[in-house]
This record gives C-alpha cells, sequence and structure tokens, in this order.
C-alpha cells in the first residue's frame, strides 16, 4: 500500500520554474522602463519589493488586484521613473504566458506519479497567469483538482486555503496527504499546520523560516525515493 493518498504540489519553482520565466518575462519589462540601470539590478530590486508584497498578499494584507499594480508602482518610485503600473504588470502577465518552463526532472516524474497517486495542484499564483502556463504544459492530464488563491479568496498558509482542498479531495486521513513545495511559509508551514505530512523542496539553498518540513529534497527526482513503500 502507498505512505500516500494524496499529493499536493506548489505549482512555482516545483513543477513549474517561474524564476526562469520570470526572468525572461521581465526583460521585456526592462526595456519599458526607460531606466539606464543594468537589469540584473533592476530585476533584483523587483525580487525584493515582489517577494515583500507576496508576503503581504499571504497574510491577507491586500488583495490579488492591489498586488498586481502595488509591486511595479514601488518599483518605478525606487527608479524614479514615470511609468503605469497596470501597464508594466500587463506586459509582465503576456510574456510570463509564453514562456512556461518545467523544473529540472519533474516533467518525466509526474506521469510516473498520476499513475500510483491522486494528485492536486496549489498555487497563490494569479488566476489568469497561472491557467496559461497550465494549458501549455497540459497539466491538467495529471492533476484531479487545481486551486488558485486567487479563485477561492484565500492564500496558503492559512487554514481557509486548505479546508478548500480537504473539501474537494473528501477529507482523506490527514497523515495520508503529502504537501510538496518550495517555499517555508506557505508551502511547508500551511501543511505542518494543518496536519499534513510536507516535503521542502529547497532548490535555492535558502533558510526554513523555522518550519520544519517531513521531508527535504535539493532535486524533485528525489520524490520517488520519498514514495517507496
Amino acid at each position: 500500500m502507498p505512505k500516500y493518498d494524496w499529493l499536493l504540489f506548489d505549482l512555482d519553482n516545483t513543477i513549474l520554474d517561474f524564476s526562469e520565466s520570470s526572468k525572461m518575462a521581465f526583460a521585456t519589462v526592462y526595456n519599458s522602463l526607460g531606466t539606464h540601470k543594468p537589469i540584473a539590478e533592476v530585476y533584483e530590486n523587483y525580487n525584493v519589493i515582489n517577494h515583500a508584497i507576496w508576503k503581504d498578499r499571504e497574510a491577507g494584507l491586500i488583495s490579488h488586484t492591489e498586488l498586481k499594480t502595488k509591486r511595479w508602482k514601488l518599483l518605478c518610485d525606487l527608479l524614479r521613473v514615470d511609468a503605469d503600473p497596470l501597464a508594466l504588470n500587463n506586459i509582465y502577465f503576456d510574456e510570463i504566458k509564453k514562456n512556461a518552463v518545467f523544473v529540472d526532472g519533474v516533467e518525466p516524474l509526474l506521469p510516473q506519479l498520476s499513475s500510483q497517486y491522486k494528485m492536486m495542484i496549489i498555487t497563490n499564483g494569479l488566476s489568469e497567469v497561472q491557467w496559461s502556463r497550465i494549458h501549455d504544459t497540459q497539466l491538467e492530464e495529471y492533476f484531479e483538482h487545481i486551486v488558485i488563491s486567487d479563485e477561492i479568496g484565500f492564500a496558503k498558509p492559512v487554514k481557509q486555503f486548505f479546508d478548500h482542498c480537504a473539501e474537494l479531495i473528501g477529507h482523506p486521513q490527514k497523515d495520508r496527504v503529502l504537501v510538496i513545495g518550495d517555499t517555508p511559509m506557505s508551502d511547508i508551514k500551511g501543511g505542518n499546520d494543518y496536519g499534513y505530512h510536507t516535503v521542502w523542496y529547497n532548490h535555492n539553498g535558502i533558510d526554513d523560516d523555522g518550519q520544519v518540513p517531513t521531508y527535504t529534497i535539493t532535486d524533485m527526482r528525489d520524490m520517488i525515493e520519498i514514495l517507496k513503500d
């Protein structure tokens, strides 16, 4: 008998390499900013701002709509450039939808796991971006449910997000559910707090923020070892 009945996968930087897609999309945005600062420096500025804004979103302090413009306004203010934050966001969205890239090792893993387990995507992303990338990579073939925070009004790690997931999968025994993700304060905290087992995909050597996952991996192909009976 398998260890788990359900595998709940984060999407960004767990299944799809959002960091790589974001770099490609940002290059187009950069050309619209009219700044002479090096793109690497500006992209690092954006990442710092974006990370802080997403933490506010996950804490319920701002809405998805506010997130779309606030991060770009803060970047424009920092760079002292005059640009429309919503227009920049739209450029970024249009580009990122075109550049879905799998995390290394994941693409051949999905058909193997989906033949043995029931699987769900759980993501804090924005609906219009996530669905485009999901369709392009044909992920619906492998996942029975896809839960996007933008559509349900709650974001990981809050209990209401996982209540929604549990309802969809029929409230299985909690130690039969495994949450897999790369972000300690949303994926691991959310799964742990709900009583699910967790896998932290620590692909970039970041701090665990005090979260203690059931398992830690640095390569998604290591999921095969974790799931061995």
